[in-house]
């Protein structure tokens, strides 16, 4: 009796496995039909029945549909029939992720790669179409695109790892692979999705126009996934191979100061200008975490550093201002009031002096840089006012 029971369910269960087997068919011969919503809801219940969910044979059925449906549309172009050119890239996508997923699976018969070669050959013909569509949800201005332009340029990407193409290298063969991970990442950065971004970002630092921004977005997505660690060795190695990008080198003297460690981030721009000494911004840099540090004195030296490597550093002139009038506020606090005070003319000199240092270097920042108001705009007035030059006070106070 044990037998014949164990019999019945083997039956029972290769019945329930064949009968889903034939949804697949009728999805198939439905979809040669073009009749697509009927072959794609069979094809659906079928993806998602654990007798055939694990089964190449069923992810192959479901791309073909998907290659019938764009090619279906291809042809209503040239005829100029109701023709759905994002319905055509949509279905260009689905058929790639349905042919990524089947050539990881076997099939009926246990064999892997059962379908690798057709595949290939399917999504080579139609693979342009990923970066179209990309390109298309990209440009778009409606809600949620960034997130679907993700889907085409990561789903190309993802051909380079993929078994069906292992013999070609595309990650080396294909020269746009780098540039469409960068649109991938860029995707993924606009979309706030950072797990693609790190996905993707790394392939794309091969590419010579965007490798280098690139990079910015795999540090971003590693910080705002708290993987400082991670954040941390890139970023040592982006300066190590991009010493003439500012932004890499203020990533990393943020990220200390940000944590309190201004005795690393000191050491750190150290390190940079003893390989680089010529190197305006490392002084700057210095010099702005000196001004954090409330040490005034050190801060100037390291801005003037600046200044001699780089005369036309407007940002190094208004901070020279800056710590001029810092130094100035923090005398006037313990400086006398009292016009009686032996004391109160010597401080008031003093004072004065302070506020005169800071003039040339606001008035030099303004002029290399007259449209950028936050650099002097505030600083120069306070100097102004304080030195009693109204005139130049009221224009100043005017300017946009």
């Amino acid at each position: 009796m044990k037998k014949l029971f164990l019999s019945m369910a083997f039956v029972f269960v290769a019945g329930g496995a064949f009968a889903q087997m034939d949804a697949v068919k009728n999805a198939t011969k439905a979809g040669n039909k073009g009749d697509f919503a009927t072959a794609e809801s069979l094809i659906q219940q079928a993806l998602n029945n654990p007798e055939t969910a694990n089964l190449a044979d069923t992810w192959y059925a479901a791309g073909q549909i998907q290659q019938k449906k764009s090619a279906k549309q291809l042809e209503n172009q040239v005829k100029r029939q109701n023709f759905d050119e994002a319905a055509m890239y949509d279905a260009v996508l689905q058929m790639t992720k349905y042919f990524l997923k089947a050539d990881q699976l076997p099939d009926q018969k246990g064999k892997m790669n059962a379908f690798s070669s057709k595949m290939a050959s399917a999504i080579k013909a139609d693979k342009g179409n990923l970066i179209n569509g990309g390109i298309n949800m990209f440009n778009s201005s409606e809600e949620g695109t960034d997130a679907k332009a993700l889907d085409f340029f990561g789903a190309y990407v993802d051909l380079a790892n993929a078994p069906m193409f292992a013999k070609e290298n595309l990650a080396v063969a294909d020269t746009l692979m780098p540039t469409i991970a960068y649109y991938a990442a860029l995707a993924g950065l606009r979309s706030e999705n950072y797990p693609a971004v790190e996905k993707y970002a790394p392939m794309a630092q091969a590419d010579k126009e965007n490798g280098q921004n690139a990079t910015e977005f795999l540090i971003e997505a590693l910080k705002k996934q708290d993987k400082t660690d991670q954040m941390l060795s890139v970023l040592k190695d982006a300066i190590s191979k991009f010493p003439s990008n500012q932004a890499f080198f203020a990533n990393m003297i943020d990220y200390y100061s940000a944590n309190d460690k201004y005795d690393e981030a000191l050491a750190f721009a150290d390190q940079q200008i003893a390989k680089d000494n010529g190197n305006f911004f490392y002084y700057y840099v210095k010099g702005y975490l000196y001004s954090l540090m409330k040490n005034d004195d050190k801060a100037i030296e390291q801005y003037e550093a600046a200044i001699q490597r780089n005369p036309e550093y407007a940002q190094a002139y208004s901070e020279l201002g800056r710590a001029y009038v810092l130094k100035a506020q923090d005398f006037s606090a313990t400086a006398t009031t009292n016009v009686n005070d032996p004391k109160y003319q010597e401080d008031a000199k003093t004072l004065r002096g302070l506020y005169e240092k800071a003039q040339p270097y606001y008035e030099k920042a303004r002029q290399l840089a007259p449209d950028n108001t936050s650099l002097w705009k505030q600083g120069l007035s306070s100097v102004y006012y304080n030195l009693q030059m109204e005139d130049k006070y009221n224009e100043v106070m005017q300017a946009n």
